[in-house]
C-alpha cells in the first residue's frame, strides 16, 4: 500500500468517523432534551453519562488503554490529555445543561458552531501543525450562517 493510499484510507476512516460522531450528537440532543426533562436534572444526567462513557469506552478499549500507557507519554502530553478531558466534559456539561432549558432543534445547531471555536483554536495552539486555508474560513462562515438561519427560523 502506497503512502498515498494509506493517507487516503486514513482521510475516509476520519471522515466516516466525524459522521458518526454528529449521528451520535444528534441522537444526544433528542435524549439528552427527553432525559432533562423527564428523568433526571441536567447535572445529574451529565454525571451518569460521562460515568457511564467512560466505563463502555475502558471496557472496549482497554488493551490499547495498556499499551498506550506503556509509552509514558510527556508531562505536556499530559496536559494536553487533560485539558482534552476538561474541555469534553465541559462540552457535554452545557451541553446537558442548554437540553433543560432550550428545545434540542435549538441546541444541536448552536452546539454546530463548533468549528469556529475549532477554527479559533488551531489558529492559536495548531499554528504550525495544520494549514488553515480561504476554503477553511469560507466554510467556517458558512456554518455559522447556516446555524443563524436555523436558529432565527425558530419561532
Amino acid at each position: 500500500m502506497t503512502q498515498e493510499q494509506i493517507d487516503r484510507r486514513d482521510a475516509l476512516i476520519g471522515y466516516g468517523a466525524a459522521i458518526g460522531a454528529a449521528a451520535c450528537y444528534g441522537t444526544l440532543a433528542v435524549l439528552g432534551r427527553k432525559i432533562a426533562l423527564d428523568i433526571a436534572p441536567p447535572l445529574v444526567a451529565n454525571t451518569f453519562s460521562m460515568i457511564l462513557g467512560t466505563l463502555v469506552l475502558f471496557a472496549i478499549f482497554q488493551s490499547q488503554i495498556r499499551a498506550d500507557y506503556k509509552v509514558r507519554p510527556s508531562r505536556k502530553g499530559w496536559l494536553f490529555v487533560a485539558l482534552a478531558g476538561c474541555a469534553s466534559t465541559w462540552g457535554v456539561t452545557f451541553w446537558f445543561l442548554a437540553l433543560g432549558k432550550a428545545p434540542a432543534v435549538l441546541v444541536a445547531p448552536l452546539a454546530g458552531t463548533s468549528p469556529l471555536f475549532a477554527l479559533i483554536m488551531t489558529l492559536i495552539f495548531l499554528r504550525g501543525v495544520e494549514r488553515v486555508t480561504i476554503r477553511t474560513f469560507i466554510g467556517t462562515l458558512m456554518v455559522i450562517i447556516g446555524v443563524a438561519l436555523i436558529t432565527l427560523g425558530i419561532e
